[in-house]
C-alpha cells in the first residue's frame, strides 16, 4: 500500500512540475541566428515587473515620473486612469533590483523600454545612476536593429525616446524611437496605418514597438500589425522568429 501511495505522490509531483514548466514560453528553443528585427516579442506595461517576468515576458516598459524629491518612480497605472502617481507607484531603483535578480541569466536579451514623463535632468540622471549601479554587467554595446539575437544573450537592451537627450541616460540608451531604427506606435497607428505598405517595408529591416493608448488599453484579439515586432498590448512570451527569418 505504501508503494502505491508513494507512486501516486510521485505522479502528482511530476505532473505539477510538468504543468508549471510547460507554461513558460521563454524556455522554448528558437534559432537565435537572426537579427533583432527578425523576431517578434510580446511585452508588458503597467504591471508588476516580477509578475511580467514570471510570465516569460522579455519586453518590459516602464513609465517614469518625478516624485516630490525628483527621484524616479514607476507608475502602476496609465496617466488617465484617475490615479495619483505620487502614491500609486514603485521606485525605479526597486524595478532595477527586480530585473537584475529575476530577469537573468537568460539566453535571450531583456528589452527595457523607458518612457519619461518628466524633463527634469536630475531625475533622468538618477534613472541612469540606478541602471548603472544594478544592471551594468548586463549592458549591451553597439546595439542596432541588425544585431544578432544570439549576441545579446544575458544582456539588457535599453530603449527610450528623444526626451533623454542631454542627460546621463542618453549614453545608456541602445535604441531611440526618435531615430530611424525604432518606432513607437500606439495600437491604432499600427493596426490602421495611413500607409500599410510603408510600415511593412520599414519593419523588414527596422523595429516598431506597439504601445497601449487611451482607446486601446487592452485588445482581446490583436489584428495583423503589418510586421510590427514588439507588442506591449498582447503577444507571446519570449522571442519568436517572424516569417522568413
Amino acid at each position: 500500500m505504501e508503494n502505491v501511495v508513494s507512486g501516486f505522490l510521485l505522479l502528482v509531483i511530476g505532473w505539477i512540475l510538468y504543468d508549471e514548466f510547460k507554461e513558460i514560453p521563454a524556455l522554448a528553443a528558437i534559432d537565435k541566428g537572426g537579427r533583432l528585427c527578425d523576431y517578434s516579442c510580446g511585452g508588458s506595461t503597467f504591471e508588476p515587473v516580477s509578475a511580467a517576468l514570471a510570465r516569460g515576458m522579455r519586453l518590459i516598459e516602464v513609465h517614469v515620473y518625478s516624485d516630490e524629491q525628483d527621484q524616479p518612480v514607476v507608475a502602476l497605472h496609465q496617466e488617465n486612469a484617475g490615479v495619483d502617481h505620487a502614491y500609486d507607484n514603485v521606485s525605479f531603483e526597486s524595478v532595477c533590483v527586480t530585473l537584475v535578480n529575476e530577469a537573468f541569466p537568460s539566453d535571450v536579451p531583456l528589452i527595457l523600454s523607458i518612457v519619461p514623463h518628466t524633463s527634469t535632468t536630475f531625475t533622468l540622471n538618477r534613472i541612469a545612476y540606478h541602471l548603472s549601479t544594478t544592471l551594468h554587467k548586463h549592458f549591451a554595446k553597439d546595439v542596432t536593429e541588425e544585431t544578432l539575437l544570439g549576441a545579446l544573450a544575458n544582456k539588457i537592451v535599453i530603449v527610450s525616446g528623444p526626451e533623454v537627450r542631454g542627460s546621463n541616460l542618453e549614453e545608456l540608451v541602445n535604441l531611440n524611437w526618435g531615430s530611424s531604427s525604432l518606432r513607437r506606435l500606439e495600437y491604432q497607428q499600427a493596426a490602421y496605418p495611413r500607409d500599410p505598405a510603408e510600415l511593412m517595408a520599414f519593419n523588414k529591416d527596422h523595429i516598431s514597438m506597439v504601445a497601449p493608448s487611451d482607446m486601446y488599453k487592452t485588445v482581446a484579439a490583436v489584428k495583423d500589425l503589418y510586421g510590427c515586432q514588439w507588442n506591449l498590448i498582447s503577444g507571446t512570451a519570449g522571442f519568436l522568429p517572424t516569417k522568413g527569418t
